[in-house]
């Protein structure tokens, strides 16, 4: 057997019955795509796992004909994307930007979003959190699970005045931006704000929870900042099991602390 591709995953969704997830990160076969990764690692078809051609934005659309990993390159455009079809999954590309992964307690349903800065000052994750509410009531708000997985944090993410205010339309954010080494810079921890945008959707705090390292400091992850116009894409992606097995997962506990 190859060499797992590195990931991290959330001991709170690892939890809910019926899903697996993986925040995938640097795989050390050369050339193993998603397609490959999803079929040798994850025994997953490519076409059911759905996913978008990001804009930053705050669409958000449900897993449809022609999401998957099939031939042909056109994707419809969007930054969140979810599945209530037992036997299909959802999965969004990133390299600093936020994958947050999304799954309900008591019904088959999955959401993945990409949340860079402007996703997230747009509202794409509570735009996720919505589609819940508008499609079960908004009751069923409260059995989402979410993680937030490793992205461009505090440590590294410097971004400029501009930047820094459109974040501070996210309730919360104020408490994870702080003043940068320069004048009209500013440290920014992605992970956290849009950890601060579940709750304010109506996410439990205590079902919501951020894993793995920045990507800019890690080298198990793919970072534009630290990589430039070389790097790679990581995948994040949750599925739907076509017969729920409660706690049963295909990979090996690995999270980081």
């Amino acid at each position: 057997m190859r060499p797992l591709p590195q990931f991290v995953q959330s001991p709170l969704l690892r939890s809910v019955p019926g899903v697996y997830h993986a925040f995938l990160g640097a795989d050390p076969v050369e050339g193993r795509g998603c397609r490959d990764r999803l079929r040798e690692v994850f025994s997953l078809s490519a076409d059911a796992v759905g996913t978008l051609k990001q804009v930053h934005s705050a669409r958000v659309l449900r897993f449809g004909p022609g999401d998957g990993y099939g031939p042909g390159g056109w994707k419809r455009e969007g930054d969140a994307i979810w599945t209530d079809e037992p036997g299909t999954g959802v999965g969004v590309h990133t390299a600093d930007c936020v994958p947050v992964l999304i799954a309900h307690r008591d019904f088959p349903f999955a959401a993945a979003v990409h949340a860079g800065w402007r996703g997230l000052a747009a509202g794409v994750v509570e735009e996720a959190v919505g589609t819940v509410s508008r499609r079960y009531g908004g009751d069923a708000v409260g059995g989402l699970v979410a993680a937030a997985g490793p992205c461009a944090m505090g440590c590294c993410y410097e971004v400029g005045d501009e930047v820094a205010e459109a974040l501070l339309s996210v309730p919360g954010a104020a408490g994870h931006l702080r003043a940068g080494r320069a004048s009209g810079k500013w440290m920014a921890d992605l992970q956290a704000i849009a950890l601060s945008a579940l709750s304010a959707a109506g996410v439990p705090p205590a079902r919501s929870e951020s894993v793995g390292p920045c990507t800019v400091c890690s080298e198990r992850f793919h970072s534009f900042r630290r990589e430039k116009s070389l790097t790679g894409r990581q995948l994040g992606f949750i599925y739907i099991r076509e017969i729920p097995r409660e706690h049963e997962n295909p990979l090996p506990r690995q999270v980081s602390p």
